[in-house]
């Protein structure tokens, strides 16, 4: 009876003890497994979404720098007030000089600028809440996208005397608030402003310096020095972290851009791939 009785008690702990590990099994670690899987395809859905816009945006802006880092004599005499503030409704001469392609210039820039971080702000607003998985690759884009940010906003970068040497630059907060300002929706879609939009905002910019945001923006790029003008060298910090990104984000895509499907790919209505455009143009 007693070896009975004993042969019972175990057969119970033992039924027990596995109860518990099925229903351990079953309520939380099969639970946290699919809830962790289906977090990590949304963070990489959201990745991708984000990606071919974020690289189109920041390959448009590091051109334009480098436009202007080559010839700096130009980007002075296009980014200043006499510029900005011109009237002219259209060209009157064919030349790189004329007041209404050097306003297109600037303001273009400006949107170039604009754009790149209303992406990122896109990017960032949706994946807060999806930021505790995939950590290595998380920080390395966190990374890379603070030293874009660091280029225009790190005081501390510019060592030279600041009684001779001129420079400005947005902090942080600004960056995102311009990036909130670049943010529409459209059909229930949330999408960065497209150039005729931003084209009637700075309209109301040269009214009343509305909206708030634009003014970091204008200030950092207007009134450039040909001497001691530390924001060239925020320019090139700026381009330089803006190259890293892209090449983490696709490593032949500057390569690609250097080739003439960069004209049939900008051409082409939605954020198209390499590949597809390639195949749009049948350029081998």
């Amino acid at each position: 009876m007693d070896k009975y009785f004993g042969f019972s008690v175990i057969a119970a702990i033992v039924t027990n003890v596995g109860s518990f590990i099925a229903l351990f099994l079953k309520d939380f670690l099969f639970v946290k497994y699919f809830d962790d899987l289906k977090e990590k395809r949304s963070l990489k859905r959201v990745a991708q979404h984000y990606k071919d816009p974020i690289l189109l945006t920041a390959s448009e802006l590091s051109r334009r720098l480098e436009q202007s880092l080559k010839n700096k004599q130009i980007a002075i005499n296009t980014f200043n007030k006499e510029v900005l503030f011109d009237k002219s409704k259209y060209m009157t001469v064919t030349t790189n000089q004329d007041k209404y392609f050097l306003k297109y210039r600037f303001i273009s820039t400006l949107y170039r600028f604009c754009a790149f971080f209303g992406w990122l702000e896109l990017y960032r607003q949706d994946i807060t809440f999806l930021d505790s998985h995939s950590k290595k690759d998380n920080f390395k884009s966190a990374l890379l996208i603070d030293n874009i940010r660091e280029a225009i906003a790190e005081g501390r970068l510019n060592t030279n005397d600041t009684n001779t040497w001129n420079d400005r630059f947005i902090f942080r907060e600004e960056l995102r608030s311009i990036g909130e300002g670049m943010i529409e929706i459209i059909q229930e879609q949330r999408m960065v402003t497209g150039y005729g939009k931003f084209q009637s905002l700075f309209i109301e910019f040269e009214k009343n310096e509305e909206p708030i945001w634009l003014r970091p923006v204008v200030n950092f790029f207007v009134d450039l020095k040909q001497e001691r003008d530390f924001r060239f060298e925020r320019m090139e910090l700026l381009n330089e972290a803006l190259k890293k990104l892209i090449r983490a984000l696709d490593a032949n895509y500057l390569i690609a851009l250097n080739q003439p499907i960069l004209a049939c790919l900008l051409c082409v209505p939605t954020f198209a791939s390499i590949k597809a455009a390639q195949r749009i143009c049948k350029y081998k």
